[in-house]
This record gives structure tokens, sequence and C-alpha cells, in this order.
């Protein structure tokens, strides 16, 4: 009898041990999920599988602005900056056994030339021509031009089998419902309700990797996400959570940490009319009330922005000249500016000019309660000015296959800042990026793409500074969106189960899922004993 108790205090321990090593978290908020883990898939299982399941070749920290070695051990620049050596980590396997190898990088890179559909990190836009094996563990990356900020591309890169992916005849469209990957975390189960991973333990470096698996919920919305973190359920939920801190008292295991984000915007549709009109992007600029969606909308949450959106910490690059320029809420001016714009009121009340009304359909992603909160405030705002905008929240995926089909007027979006003020800049304003990246709205002008091209070929601060001041004018003079605050990076989290977060005190990483970001945090947790 004694052994029997033995061995049921032994398997109780084991459960104990296995439940506390199991992480639960927040992907997205949009629903059920679909079985599709290819890491280049913009939607909840694509951010799964990305980080956790396939790796970069560098790992970049948009926080403290360091580039880690990944897949790659080390890298080295050409003395003439044209040319990358990356070398690979020997002791790298994907999941099914086979080994990792220069072959797997260089299908990876011809694979988004071929398919640009998948170059989301603009690696080919960027400037690479050529990506060649050294040999099994050495690759070569050649520029047609010096771009020092392509290796933050290249850190955008996931790496594929090519034992695998080269069956695939369209890899843009392939689900890749089995993933194999040389990542931390495999794929234990799947329903389109939760995903569960469990740890990989062939992993090139499983020392690092403390927690046995990953739940990860479907939620369709903020709200019930909500309920999941009130009750204690999850251990990491980047979500919005009003009056966090009142939660936070009550239960001394939720922390959280909202870190200043990716800027906000009312983006227009450039190629179309009205809006190719900056005299109207002008009044909408004046008519919009920030500091109402700041306190109101994200309750508090975000963080204001200026005008050429640039993030605390770089305030030295701002231009002061150019602050008379900048804009704020000014109801007199914005009226002006409507009807120096050539608009009336009709009998509805709603601006007209010949046959265009100011009546449009504002795009917002579905289950996203705090954005859509901000898209009722500023129908309300706009709609005193006349201008009807009709709150139209739509599925994640369509949504943003509705700007890349540039089938949209208005829409509330978020542009990546990137690891500095300069990859914010060549992000947003990149013709390159046109309605396909951050720059959502489509502005195109020759002159943005010679200052940014510029900016890519230089180091030194002066030149950089004149850079950036000229780019200052050209969004003050043209306004291609309308900056509105920068989103927080919703962070909340749990002591009962993992210590090790990173937090205001202990910023080591931004709290992000959509990336690598959130494996490199994982890296940092310890199961609570």
């Amino acid at each position: 009898m004694k052994r029997l108790a033995g061995v049921v205090m032994l398997v109780l321990l084991v459960v104990v041990m296995s439940f506390a090593s199991e992480l639960s978290m927040v992907i997205a908020v949009t629903g059920p999920f679909q079985r599709n883990f290819n890491p280049y898939f913009a939607g909840a299982t694509g951010y799964i599988a990305a980080g956790f399941i396939y790796e970069t070749l560098i790992y970049s920290n948009t926080k403290t602005g360091e580039l880690i070695p990944w897949l790659a051990s080390e890298f080295e620049w050409s003395s003439d900056l044209k040319e990358i050596t990356l070398k690979l980590r020997k002791n790298v396997k994907w999941s099914d056994g086979t080994p990792f190898s220069a072959d797997d990088v260089v299908f990876t890179f011809e694979t988004l030339r071929k398919f640009p559909a998948l170059d989301s990190p603009g690696v080919w836009r960027g400037g690479v021509i050529e990506v060649v094996k050294l040999d099994d563990h050495t690759v070569k990356i050649r520029l047609d031009r010096v771009n020092t900020f392509i290796i933050y591309s290249i850190a955008g890169v996931y790496v594929l089998p090519k034992h695998l992916w080269e069956k695939v005849e369209d890899p843009s469209k392939f689900t890749n419902e089995n993933p194999i990957g040389t990542g931390a975390y495999l794929l234990e189960s799947f329903s389109d309700q939760v995903v569960v991973l469990k740890k990989n333990p062939s992993y090139w470096n499983a020392e690092k990797i403390k927690i046995e698996r990953i739940r990860i919920p479907a939620f369709s919305g903020n709200e019930s996400a909500q309920l999941a973190v009130a009750k204690g359920e999850l251990d990491w939920a980047g979500i919005n959570y009003p009056q966090i801190e009142r939660l936070s008292q009550q239960n001394k295991d939720i922390k959280y940490w909202f870190a200043e984000g990716n800027p906000v915007f009312l983006f227009f549709n450039l190629g179309k009319k009205p809006f190719d009109d900056v005299l109207l992007r002008k009044a909408f600029a004046y008519a919009i009330d920030t500091d109402q969606l700041v306190k109101i909308g994200m309750t508090g949450y975000a963080a204001p922005v200026n005008p050429v959106v640039i993030k605390s910490g770089y305030e030295y690059l701002i231009d002061e000249s150019l602050k008379k320029e900048w804009w704020k809420h000014d109801p007199k001016t914005a009226e002006k500016l409507f009807s120096q714009a050539g608009f009336k009121k009709g009998r509805d009340g709603v601006l007209t000019k010949e046959n265009i009304r100011l009546s449009y359909d504002l795009l917002v992603p579905a289950g996203w309660t705090d954005w859509i909160a901000v898209c009722e405030l500023l129908s309300q705002q706009l709609r005193d000015y006349g201008v009807e905008l009709k709150v139209t929240p739509i599925d994640f995926g369509q949504y943003l296959q509705k700007i890349r089909n540039k089938d949209f007027d208005v829409v509330l979006s978020w542009a990546n800042y990137g690891a500095t003020v300069y990859h914010f800049y060549d992000n947003f304003m990149n013709s390159a990026n046109a309605y396909t990246g951050s720059n959502r709205g489509g502005w195109i002008d020759e002159r943005t793409d010679e200052l940014l091209l510029k900016m890519k070929q230089t180091s030194n601060l002066s030149e950089l500074k004149s850079i950036v001041a000229e780019l200052q004018k050209i969004l003050l003079e043209n306004v291609p969106a309308v900056p509105l605050y920068y989103n927080p990076v919703w962070f909340i989290y749990s002591t009962k189960n993992f210590t090790g977060w990173p937090s205001e005190k202990n910023p080591y990483v931004e709290p992000r899922i959509t990336g690598m970001d959130k494996i490199y945090l994982v890296m940092n947790l310890q199961p609570v004993k």
C-alpha cells in the first residue's frame, strides 16, 4: 500500500509539474482558427508559426536595438557594404530530422523572389540581387546598391525547409497544415478553438526552453479574452483591458506593461478622388480631436503622437523650424479647409462637391473593440463637419486584402515603426510599400523615394538629420495620412505560473506576438517552483 501511495504521489507531482510548465496565451481575438501554418500568412496561425515553429537567420530586437545571431551564428559585411556573409549553425535540424543547411536558406530567398506576395520583409525590393551557397553552412547575400537597412529585412525572413516546400506549386497559397520547422515548438494538436504546441526535444537551443507546452485558445473578440484574464485562465494576453489597474489590485498575480508601440493612422486611399486633394486631407487633420481618441477610445492607455511621428528618444531629429506647420485640433481651421477644398453641406448635412459626397465606410478589424471605439469617436467628431463615416468592422484577413487590393476609401490602420525613426519613414513613405506594406494609403512620390534611398546609404548623423528634416516637411505639406496615437503594445501577464517577464523596469523585449519577439520572451521565462 505504501508503494502504491508513493507511485500516486509521484504521478501527481509529474502532473503538477507538467501543468506548471504549460503557458496559456492569446495570439488573436479574430475568431476560430484557420489551419494555416504558413509563417508568411498574416493571421493568427501564421503568427503562431512565425517564431515558435519557424525561425529567422538573425533576430532584430527593436526594444534594445540588438541584432542577435539566430539560425546564423555570425554575419559580416564586405568593405563596400554590398555583400553579407552568414555562417549557419551546424547543430540545427528540421523537426522531421533532416539537417538544416545553406540549401534551405538559398531556397527560401529564391521562393520570396519568385512569389513576391511572400516577400513581406522586402529583401528583393531592398536591393538583394543574389543569394549563393558557399558551402553547406555558409551563404553570401549580394546587393545591387548600398542599403544598410537590408540587414533588418533579412531578419524578417523565416527560413523554409527546401525538401518539403520545393514540392509546393504556389507557396504563397500553401496552408502548411502540418508544419515542419527548426523552432523550439512542434504542433501537438489543432482545432479551430485551440492550438497546442509542445517543446521540440531536438531543438538546437533546447536548454533555453523551460516551458513544455503552449496552449493558445481562439477568442472572437476582446470581451471573451478579457473574461479569461479576469478568471486567471491566461498567462499572457496581448489585449486591451479597460481599467486593468483595478484587476491588478484585486489579483496580485496579474501585471501589465503597455509599451509605446506602432503608430495608428486614419489612412485615405490616395489613388481615389477626393482623397488626392491635400486641402481635404489637411481638413481631416485639423478636424480630429486626437486627445479624445486617446482618453476615451483607448481608455488612456495609448500615447500621443506628433504630426511628424518621431518617438520619444529621437527628439533631436525634430526640425524645430517646422513646428509652426504642425497641426492640432482646430475646428475653425478645419471648416475653412473643407470650404477651400470646394465642399458645401447638402440638404442631408453631408459635405458635397459636384457628384462627390463625403460619405464612406470606415474599415476596422472585427473584434478589435478598442479600435472600433476609436472609429465610433472619429465618426462622431467628423459628423459635426458634415463628413459621414460609417464604422465597418470586417474580418482581419478581408481587411488586409481590401487594403492590398485598393478596395477602400478610409481605413483605421497602423504602420510598423521598425527599429528606428529611419525605418519608420521608410516603412510608411516608400512607394515600394504602397498598399502592400505600412504605406497603406499608397503615398507615391519621387522625391520621397530619393530621400529614403539616400538615408540607407549613409551613417553620418548630420546627413541623416538633413534627410529626416526634409521628410518631415513632406509629411506636413502633404498629410498622406493622419497620425492619431501610438498603439500600446498590449501586454498583460500573470506571475502565478512563470517568472522572468519583461516589464517597464526590465524592458528587454517588446512583448509582441507577431514575430520572433515572443520566442525570445519565452526563453526568459522560468516556471514557478
